[in-house]
């Protein structure tokens, strides 16, 4: 059993800004440059996202970073709430289902990534979490674990991958 509560007040320390937004896939892209293919961010230094989202006045970046500026803000702050939504419906089934739904429509749906490689994200937002969250203890990182080993699972069984 997976300690919602624990996980519930963790989400909640994240200090989710536009600034911060971009961290995920900083972290996703420099930890696993193979999945960058499905955000069409191949040719992107990941270092760059967050120089790019950390901009104070936008109209001074060309316009195709201030493109992919926003796009990785949105894309942050809609993945990472994928996330955090996860402790709070672990335990009502069909609210979880929901949850997992989410997850498939944003990677598997709207970038193309296989939701087998859904297990490659989680240092990615570990990452996020130590930055900008007030870091991760090992119960809170045991705890996640078994979150997304019991998602992973699920989706499995519900034939996603």
């Amino acid at each position: 059993m997976v300690n919602a509560d624990l996980l519930k007040k963790h989400a909640g320390q994240y200090k989710m800004t536009r600034d911060t937004a971009g961290e995920y896939h900083k972290q996703l892209f420099t930890l696993h440059p193979e999945l960058a293919k499905y955000y069409d961010a191949e040719d992107i230094d990941p270092d760059s996202v967050l120089k790019v989202c950390n901009a104070d006045d936008m109209r001074y970046l060309a316009y195709s970073s201030a493109i992919q500026a926003q796009k990785f803000i949105m894309l942050g702050q809609q993945e990472l709430q994928c996330f955090f939504r996860l402790p709070t419906v672990v335990n009502d089934e069909r609210s979880w289902r929901s949850a997992l739904s989410d997850f498939k429509e944003t990677f598997g749906e709207n970038n193309n990534m296989p939701m087998k490689e859904f297990n490659k994200v989680y240092d990615a937002f570990f990452a996020a979490m130590q930055k900008h969250a007030g870091g991760v203890t090992a119960e809170q990182k045991k705890e996640w674990m078994a979150l997304f080993d019991k998602a992973y699972e699920d989706m499995k069984k519900w034939g996603w991958y």
